[in-house]
């Protein structure tokens, strides 16, 4: 993301606490895929498998699901 694009994105250090989301569809519903031994989250909503997961807030979680969920209607 550029630097204007942050800045159009207003976050606050103090908003709501952290969780663990898909980066794909910000779901929370995620497991240690094989049992955490090779390091892979598994999201239940969308099928993701990888290392890579997201800390985020609420406005974050809105913003990624959105454009999840847009980019759902535009595949269909």
């Amino acid at each position: 993301m550029e630097d204007e694009d942050m800045d159009m994105i207003d976050f606050d250090e103090n908003d709501d606490e952290l969780i663990e989301v898909c980066p794909i569809c910000a779901s929370k519903d995620l497991y240690y895929e094989a049992g955490g031994i090779e390091g892979l989250y598994h999201c239940k909503k969308c099928g993701y498998i990888g290392a890579f997961v997201i800390d985020a807030n609420e406005k974050m979680i809105e913003l990624i699901r959105d454009e999840y969920e847009r980019n759902l209607r535009i595949s269909e």
